[in-house]
C-alpha cells in the first residue's frame, strides 16, 4: 500500500473530493473502517431475515416453479447474495461491483460456503449495469450504497434499475436516512479497528450549506509504525423519503410504503464510530406490470393486502375485517386504491390540487408543476406532467364534456360538497364505462382476489343504506340525479340506479387529510388531522368499521393510497376498527353519538361509547 502524503488540517473537505472517490476507497482498508459496521454473520443473516419477511419477496424467492433471477448491486463481499443463495438454491443471484478486491473476496466465500453453482459475480458499474433489460424479477441495493454520483448519477443508477426490472418486478434498497444524518449531525469520531490493536480510525465531517451532501475525511493510523495508512475524502448525497419517493416516480418505479423499514446498526461494546451506517432507510418499490386486461383495473396493483386479513359477515354489521392470527402494532394491514378521487379545492390554496391520473394520483401544491386540460375543462382537473394527461386521456375524456358545461354551474348553483359528490360520481362512471369498454375482466391477476373484490365488482358491493336515509335526502339526491346525471354523460344506468349509487357514495367516501385519523388514546395535547384535501372511494376500506376507541389508524400517502396501520397489537379473530371521524374533534358522548347517526346512520356500541353512556344515566 502506498503511504499517502501528509496533507494535515484543512478548511473544508469538498475541495478535497475526487470525482470518482469510490473507485479507490473499497479496498482492503475499507473492511476494517467501515465494512466492520457490517462484516458480522449474525448483522448479515438479521439483515437477509429482514428482507425475507418482506411479503412480496418471500412469495417471489419461494415460487417453485419458475427460476427466479436477482441481481445484488454494488454487492461488495457478497455478503447479502451468498446467504440468501443457501437458503434458496434453486434461485439465480448475480452480484455486480466495481470494486475487483471485494468481488474477488466474494467469490472465494461462494467456493467456501458451496453456492457457486447459483451465484455469479461480476465487475460493473451501477450507472450501466452490464444485463439486459427486463432480466431480474429482484433488484437488491443494500449496505449503504446510494448516493454516491449525486444527483444526475443517482437518478441516472435508478433508470438502470428499471430498466434491468422485469415488469412487476421488486426493488429493494437502503440508504442513509438523511433526515436523521441532519438532525444528529456529529462533526467527528473515532474508533479502534475491529480486530486490530494497533490501527485507529479518525473521521471528520461536514454538510454542505443546503445539507443535502455530507463528506468525511478519514483518516487510519497504523500507531505501531506509526504512520498514516490511509488519509480519503469522499461525499454521500442525503435523502429523505420525500426525495427517494420522487426519484422512484421519475424511472416509473412505485414505492410500496407499507414494507418500508427503518434499519438501525447494532453497535458494539468499546469505542465505536457508526457514522452513515447507525441510521437507515429500507424502501421496497416495484415496476408496474404490463397489463393483459383490462387497462381499468391497472390501479389495482397498488393494493396490499397483509396475509393475516380477512374479510367474513357480521350479523349486525355487515361485512367486517378480522385478523386470523396475531399482528403487532404498527403494522400495515391494507392499502387500498380509490376507484375515483376528486380534490377538494380550497379558495385559500388554488393550487393544491391531485393529479387526476388515477394511477397516479399525486397531491400537487405548486400550479408551474401542474399540466391543465386542453379544453378548459374546469381549474381542478390537473395532472403532474404530459405523460400523466396522455396516460388518462380514456377515462377524462368520458367527464370533460360535461365538467365544461356543468361544472362551474354545479358548483355555484349546489354548493362545493354537492359539486364534489356529483363529479365522484361520474369518476365512478367513467372507470365503468372504461372497464366496460375493456371487455371481459382478465383471470386472477393478485394474490388478495381470493379475500377481495376489485374493479367495479367492488363498487357494486358497497352498501348505500338507501332505506335508512330521511326521506327529504333521498328527494334532494333524486332531483341532482335528474338534472345532472340522467342526460349526457354515456352512462346505461337507469335514474334509479343513478340514487343508489349517490347513496353509495355517501355511505362510503373517505376523505383525505394530511395527518392520521383514529389515534387513540387521544394525545395530550390533542394533535388534529388537518385540512381536507381530497375525496375519494376505497372499495376494499369500507369494509372496516367504526369504533369510538380503534385499533386502527388511517392516513393517505404520497399517491392517494389509503394506508392502514394497527395501533395496538391484534390478536387473532379481532376485529380491525377504524374511527370514521376526527377524534380530538369530537370528544363528548353525545356529540359522537349524534355524528355518527347523522352521517352514518348508525348508532355507536363501542365499549367506549357504552360505558360513557352508563355513567351519564
Amino acid at each position: 500500500m502506498t503511504v499517502p502524503p501528509i496533507l494535515g488540517h484543512v478548511n473544508s473537505l469538498f475541495p478535497h473530493i475526487k470525482k470518482d472517490w469510490w473507485k479507490k476507497l473499497y479496498n482492503e482498508t475499507y473492511l476494517l473502517t467501515n465494512g466492520d459496521c457490517v462484516e458480522i454473520p449474525a448483522i448479515t443473516e438479521a439483515e437477509c431475515n429482514e428482507l425475507v419477511r418482506i411479503p412480496c419477496v418471500q412469495q417471489l424467492l419461494q415460487t417453485p416453479e419458475s427460476q427466479i433471477k436477482v441481481l445484488d448491486l454494488c454487492c461488495g463481499q457478497g455478503r447479502h447474495s451468498i446467504n440468501l443463495a443457501k437458503r434458496f438454491p434453486s434461485v439465480s443471484f448475480r452480484g455486480v461491483d466495481q470494486s475487483s478486491y471485494l468481488l474477488g473476496l466474494a467469490q472465494e466465500r461462494a467456493i467456501a460456503e458451496g453456492v457457486q453453482g447459483n451465484t455469479i459475480f461480476q465487475e460493473g458499474d451501477f450507472r450501466h449495469i452490464p444485463e439486459a433489460d427486463s432480466s431480474f424479477d429482484l433488484v437488491i441495493l443494500l449496505g449503504n450504497s446510494f448516493g454516491h454520483y449525486h444527483d444526475e448519477g443517482d437518478l441516472q443508477s435508478l433508470r438502470e434499475v428499471s430498466r434491468v426490472l422485469k415488469p412487476g418486478g421488486i426493488f429493494i434498497i437502503d440508504y442513509v436516512d438523511g433526515s436523521w444524518i441532519r438532525s444528529n449531525f456529529s462533526p467527528s469520531g473515532w474508533e479502534w479497528l475491529e480486530g486490530q490493536k494497533t490501527l485507529i480510525a479518525c473521521r471528520e465531517r461536514e454538510l454542505s450549506p443546503d445539507k443535502t451532501l455530507l463528506a468525511t475525511r478519514e483518516i487510519v493510523i497504523d500507531l505501531e509504525s506509526p504512520r498514516v495508512l490511509q488519509d480519503s475524502f469522499y461525499s454521500v448525497r442525503l435523502y429523505n423519503m420525500e426525495e427517494m419517493d420522487n426519484l422512484l416516480k421519475k424511472v416509473g418505479l412505485r414505492r410500496q410504503a407499507e414494507d418500508g423499514l427503518q434499519l438501525i446498526t447494532p453497535t458494539r461494546e468499546g469505542t465505536i464510530d457508526m457514522g452513515m451506517m447507525e441510521r437507515r432507510q429500507l424502501v421496497v418499490a416495484h415496476k408496474p406490470a404490463e397489463s393483459k386486461g383490462a387497462n381499468a383495473l391497472d390501479e389495482d396493483a397498488g393494493v396490499y393486502v397483509h396475509p393475516n386479513l380477512v374479510q367474513y359477515y357480521d350479523s349486525h354489521k355487515g361485512r367486517s375485517l378480522k385478523v386470523f392470527a396475531p399482528v403487532p402494532a404498527g403494522t400495515t394491514i391494507l392499502a387500498d386504491v380509490p376507484y375515483a378521487l376528486t380534490p377538494s379545492l380550497d379558495p385559500s390554496r388554488p393550487d393544491d390540487l391531485i393529479c387526476s391520473n388515477l394511477k397516479c394520483r399525486q397531491r400537487m401544491t405548486q400550479s408551474k408543476e401542474s399540466v391543465r386540460c386542453q379544453r378548459n375543462c374546469i381549474r381542478d382537473v390537473a395532472w403532474c406532467n404530459i405523460d400523466c394527461r396522455t396516460a388518462d386521456q380514456a377515462r377524462h375524456d368520458f367527464e370533460c364534456a360535461w365538467l365544461k358545461i356543468q361544472g362551474e354551474n354545479l358548483r355555484q348553483n349546489e354548493g362545493e360538497y354537492t359539486f364534489a359528490m356529483i363529479w365522484t360520481i361520474l369518476r365512478l362512471l367513467a372507470g365503468r364505462h372504461l372497464e366496460l369498454q375493456a371487455g371481459s375482466k382478465p383471470s386472477k391477476l393478485y394474490s388478495w382476489e381470493d379475500r377481495f373484490k376489485r374493479g367495479w365488482e367492488s363498487v357494486d358491493l358497497l352498501l348505500g343504506n338507501r332505506e335508512q336515509w330521511p326521506q327529504t335526502q333521498i328527494q334532494h339526491w333524486k332531483r341532482l340525479a335528474e338534472q345532472y346525471l340522467a342526460h349526457d354523460i354515456g352512462s346505461d344506468l337507469n335514474l334509479n340506479e343513478m340514487l343508489d349509487l349517490i347513496c353509495k357514495e355517501e355511505s362510503n367516501s373517505f376523505g383525505l387529510y394530511p395527518g392520521e385519523t383514529g389515534i387513540f388514546p387521544i394525545p395530550d395535547p390533542p394533535v388534529g388531522r388537518g385540512s381536507h384535501y381530497g375525496l375519494g372511494i376505497y372499495p376494499r376500506a369500507t369494509i372496516f368499521n367504526h369504533s369510538c376507541m380503534p385499533n386502527v389508524t388511517w392516513k393517505p400517502d404520497s399517491n392517494g393510497r389509503m394506508v392502514f396501520t394497527t395501533s395496538r397489537n391484534l390478536a387473532a379473530g379481532e376485529e380491525c376498527l377504524i374511527c370514521y371521524f376526527d377524534l380530538p374533534k369530537y370528544v363528548d358522548v353525545k356529540t359522537r353519538q349524534s355524528l355518527v347517526q347523522e352521517n352514518f346512520l348508525f348508532s355507536c356500541a363501542c365499549e367506549r361509547c357504552t360505558q360513557e353512556l352508563a355513567e351519564e344515566q
